[in-house]
């Protein structure tokens, strides 16, 4: 049989490259070395008996615009994750912990008194955060168009501390500014270090990428938990992978 696309690896980035393939109305082979498709995002049955899947390295979805997902017609049930961050602390005899709620406010607001004793970080955070959701809201939308420029990106995020802060300057300036504490700091520097080998104010900006990651996700920033675990991400690409013109044999 002859294809006219071959794709070598069927993680989630082939499979969807295969179901755009497909429609267009290409003959698409995907290549894959394993037994199962999917790459880092598989679900397991980690308990015998128990009909429980569990994502076995990649957990949540955050990166994966819902226009793929309609022009694909995948269907793929995610829920929002609640909790942001939970950090425990310690200081001067005093015990706690930094719990960020992203459904309850107050709630949060109430951590950050815990910890600090006053309102100003939590000021600070939601201050921040109001920023950076901007920023997602303008800047998500055009992982789906062509790349921009650097003057067309600026103009789309529209603020100027926020493009100083977020693509020009080492992300741990403004943080050293905004933040008092070296707590909250750090829990804003998991986004941008984490998976890294970098630091708050690499010059070379690396940290702002992965925090930009972290934070543009779906134009929100949320990062949702997928029923079933990421392999049924990967289960659900796969099916509307097929359902192209093309097909996506398992295993070849």
């Amino acid at each position: 049989m002859a294809y006219d696309v071959v794709i070598v690896g069927g993680g989630h980035n082939g499979l969807v490259a295969a179901g755009y393939l497909g429609r267009a109305g290409l003959r698409v082979l995907v290549l894959e070395r394993l037994g199962h498709l999917g790459g880092a995002a598989v679900s397991e049955r980690a308990f015998p008996g128990v009909d429980a899947r569990l994502s076995r390295y990649s957990y949540l979805v955050s990166l994966l615009p819902r226009r793929i997902l309609a022009d694909l017609g995948v269907r793929l049930e995610l829920r929002r994750r609640r909790i942001s961050s939970y950090t425990p602390w310690e200081r001067d005899g005093r015990a706690g912990s930094l719990l960020v709620d992203a459904s309850d406010e107050r709630r949060t607001a109430s951590s950050f008194r815990e910890l600090t004793g006053g309102e100003r970080e939590f000021a600070a955070w939601r201050d921040f955060y109001g920023m950076t959701g901007r920023v997602a809201e303008r800047v998500f939308p055009s992982l789906t168009e062509p790349l921009p420029s650097r003057t067309e990106l600026r103009t789309l995020v529209d603020d100027p501390v926020a493009w100083g802060e977020l693509f020009e300057r080492p992300l741990g300036e403004a943080l050293e500014r905004r933040f008092a504490d070296d707590v909250v700091r750090g829990v804003v520097l998991t986004d941008a270090l984490i998976g890294t080998f970098t630091h708050a104010h690499d010059p070379a900006l690396r940290q702002n990428r992965c925090f930009l990651y972290h934070v543009i996700g779906g134009g929100t920033g949320d990062w949702d938990v997928p029923v079933g675990g990421m392999g049924a991400v990967t289960g659900a690409l796969a099916d509307a992978a097929r359902a192209g013109r093309g097909g996506v044999p398992d295993g070849v």
